[in-house]
């Protein structure tokens, strides 16, 4: 997974003016992971949420915004809701406007007598937990539709899921599963045992209202997962593992500035004026992509777990090479200075083949910026191959 950016902060209209909302920019970049924060149970923001909760259920109260009881640095400190969230039988209508949540665990199945869920203006919240589509009373939902995965307008991919696995003790990585913790079956509430009896899946409902919601179920059987309702139309057929088909792992669309009519490919740790120019460069850890225009380019990156399929008919020009990538990390940038901001992905430390793929549509008189695609994928010690020219089309640059 790339390294997280410090995200953007924007006004917060609800419920304190002024009060903080960041911003993961997952939307604009179509960055194809799970959030991999994990919650700081120490955090005062925390500690004072957790109070909040056991107030609530002890006083029965039908109405929780617990983000009015915290300042906006405590809000920022909160990244999920405490597992205690399922005490809260008698709550009817929980509102957590304008929050940073990346996460709702899956114990908010416990509120068993909630009928109005209202995260709206949450924008790192890009998908829910199946357990809400198991409350019974729940009729209304005010989410931020455009920042969800599946949504129609965005088309922000999925996450492809993990393949069970065995691990020891101790929690789970969120950015490989998406949640710290899955004990119980999000189906039917059995114990799931451990990460090796995990079975995880997607699937969108309607879970209360107009709003279509990507759910994670984390089951505990095959059985469990053939029992899910069918999606709407128009949605992903369900249940499914995202979007991984031939191995892709993850996606980002980016708009880079071609200034000289170049991009650049590069390993983390190399030098900004270092530039692979064949297989027999001393460094062969940065890539030149030329291009033909020297303004905004709409580049498309993939990174593979192996050699995609070629697809070279719907481009014009195709090129291949390896890169060296000893920091497992890769940056796609438009300025060699620019690393700190640019835009990385994560692979096996090693080789690297790089597929670049030029589509140009004014060659066909359309004013639509120059198209590029990045594929990645690691070759392990076999990708010894250099620079070649897989399909040519007209003139283009290296």
């Amino acid at each position: 997974m790339g390294e997280e950016r410090v995200p953007g902060l924007f006004e917060n209209r609800f419920p304190v003016p002024g009060g903080p909302v960041d911003s993961c920019g997952c939307v604009r970049s179509r960055r194809v992971r799970f959030h991999g924060e994990r919650q700081d149970v120490s955090a005062p923001g925390w500690l004072r949420l957790s109070e909040l909760v056991a107030e609530a259920a002890a006083d029965g109260r039908e109405e929780f915004a617990p983000l009015e009881g915290l300042t906006g640095e405590q809000r920022r400190q909160v990244g999920t809701l405490p597992a205690s969230i399922g005490t809260l039988t008698r709550v009817r209508h929980l509102r957590l406007y304008g929050s940073n949540l990346v996460r709702i665990p899956p114990e908010i199945g416990g509120m068993r007598s909630l009928e109005e869920f209202t995260p709206y203006t949450s924008y790192r919240l890009h998908w829910f937990p199946y357990e809400l589509a198991r409350l019974p009373l729940l009729r209304r939902s005010t989410v931020s539709t455009r920042a969800l995965y599946g949504n129609p307008k965005t088309r922000l991919p999925f996450p492809v899921l993990a393949e069970p696995a065995a691990a020891g003790p101790g929690a789970l990585d969120p950015a490989v599963w998406g949640v710290e913790s899955a004990g119980v079956c999000s189906v039917c509430d059995g114990p799931v045992a451990g990460v090796a009896g995990l079975r995880q899946a997607w699937v969108s409902l309607r879970t209360s209202g107009s709003d279509v919601l990507p759910l994670l179920v984390n089951a505990c059987s095959s059985g469990c997962l053939d029992a899910l309702p069918s999606p709407p139309a128009g949605c992903l057929p369900g249940p499914h593992r995202g979007r991984g088909v031939g191995g892709l792992l993850e996606t980002a669309e980016l708009e880079l500035f071609a200034d000289r009519f170049r991009l650049y490919v590069r390993d983390q740790g190399a030098a900004a004026d270092t530039a692979w120019a064949d297989a027999s460069a001393p460094d062969r850890r940065s890539l030149v992509i030329s291009t033909s225009t020297d303004q905004d380019v709409a580049v498309t990156v993939q990174v593979f777990t192996a050699e995609p399929p070629a697809d070279h008919d719907a481009f014009d020009r195709v090129v291949e090479a390896t890169v060296e990538v000893p920091s497992g990390r890769v940056a796609v940038l438009d300025d060699p200075d620019g690393l700190p901001v640019a835009d990385r992905f994560d692979l096996p430390p090693g080789l690297v083949r790089v597929r670049v793929s030029h589509s140009s549509p004014a060659a066909n008189g359309d004013e639509a910026p120059e198209r590029v695609r990045v594929r990645l994928w690691p070759v392990g010690g076999g990708g010894t191959e250099g620079a070649r020219v897989v399909k040519e089309r007209g003139r283009r640059g290296v």
